[in-house]
């Protein structure tokens, strides 16, 4: 594998490379022409499986492997919705203040949420993670999700990285000087807006058991090529007791596709769902002004993928269209590029099995910037 990443690095634009920096410009990377739709999306993996379950108690931050316990279930006339789409069953949620309990609520902390002892239990215990036979990447879906988006999102990404024995764990990185955003934001309208989706996923879901706050994942396991593999966590919102997939619960004042900032929503949302084996997407619609749930859309992958991607939309210059595909095309680059570089320090070392660290930045431009660090970074599950 290190002699094929050698060639591979070879060959890509890098920019410099002094020893303990790395840059590489993925501005040109190869992909379709924005403005062409294909009838069916690509697929972010060769092949993709839920290797595990895993549930997190709260707040004693403990995780048990193999537990459903933390899976919360759709309430019945909400899975009657996503299987008919009738109005009929969902009416008497509409008109619902998606600010209610607003001041009691507490958001998990972004520490817990990066936790990932699980996933250092599964590789433990199922070892499944097989040594120098390829490179497998470990983090939680929302890192993918920000890797992904870079190019449509005009936002820089700012990761540390510890590499050990064939794995590559990517983190936030805490060093990097980031305004809290979010459910933690300082904006108190941003926190509001925010606090909408939780509002309604509590409203429209069952706990598993009420009594214990718990946070329930899928372990994914995920191959990019024979060489190169994503296993990560992403947290599930809830599953449908009827049919047994897993449903993304999300709240908008508004779903526009002909609008460019709904349209980068709307890739954002099916990136997400798309990563994972099988996923349905429930929509809550709430009014912009007094934040009452008013309406509520369902989604299968496909229909959300013809939402955003069919040639009756408006071409959008910016962002490459938001074109789901390109999206897909840029995950399987940035993710070689990464590996890429990480090779061409691990063969540097020779014969020195420790751990090696670095700081991955990717600009708005699409600069990649891989710095060796001396110091292994908070964090790293090694």
């Amino acid at each position: 594998m290190a002699d094929e990443l050698v060639r591979t690095f070879e060959k890509l634009d890098v920019r410099e490379s002094p020893g303990d920096v790395t840059e590489v410009n993925c501005k040109q990377f190869q992909h379709l022409n924005p403005s062409k739709i294909l009838p069916s999306p690509l697929s972010f993996f060769q092949e993709v499986e839920e290797a595990e379950v895993l549930t997190q108690l709260l707040p004693q931050n403990e995780f048990v492997l193999g537990s459903r316990h933390g899976l919360a279930s759709l309430k019945p006339d909400m899975s009657k919705f996503i299987q008919d789409g009738s109005r009929c069953h969902v009416s008497n949620y509409f008109g619902h203040d998606l600010l209610t309990h607003y001041d009691q609520f507490i958001p998990l902390a972004t520490d817990q949420l990066e936790n990932m002892q699980g996933i250092q239990n599964f590789i433990n215990q199922s070892g499944s993670v097989k040594k120098d036979e390829k490179l497998t990447i470990i983090c939680s879906r929302h890192n993918l999700v920000e890797l992904i988006m870079s190019p449509f999102s005009n936002q820089d990404v700012c990761l540390s990285a510890v590499y050990s024995n064939g794995v590559l764990h990517l983190f936030p990185d805490k060093l990097a000087s980031r305004q809290a955003t979010g459910i933690h934001s300082n904006d108190e309208r941003m926190r509001k807006l925010c606090y909408t989706g939780f509002e309604l996923e509590n409203l429209v879901t069952t706990p598993a058991h009420s009594q214990e706050k718990t946070v329930f994942y899928s372990i994914v396991r995920g191959r990019i090529d024979s060489h190169l593999e994503c296993l990560f966590k992403a947290e599930i919102d809830c599953v449908d007791p009827t049919t047994g997939i897993y449903t993304e619960i999300k709240c908008s004042a508004g779903i526009k596709p002909q609008n460019s900032y709904h349209r980068q929503k709307l890739l954002r949302m099916w990136v997400q769902t798309s990563l994972i084996p099988r996923t349905t997407l429930l929509v809550g619609i709430r009014d912009p002004y007094y934040n009452q749930l008013t309406s509520f859309e369902r989604y299968t992958r496909g229909q959300l993928y013809r939402k955003f991607n069919n040639s009756n939309l408006k071409f959008i210059r910016q962002n490459y269209n938001c074109n789901a595909n390109i999206s897909v095309q840029w995950f399987h680059h940035i993710m070689k590029v990464i590996q890429s570089c990480v090779c061409q320090y691990v063969v540097a070392q020779g014969s020195d099995d420790s751990p090696l660290s670095f700081k991955i930045s990717l600009s708005k431009d699409l600069l990649l910037r891989i710095r060796k660090l001396k110091n292994k970074p908070p964090g790293s599950i090694f």
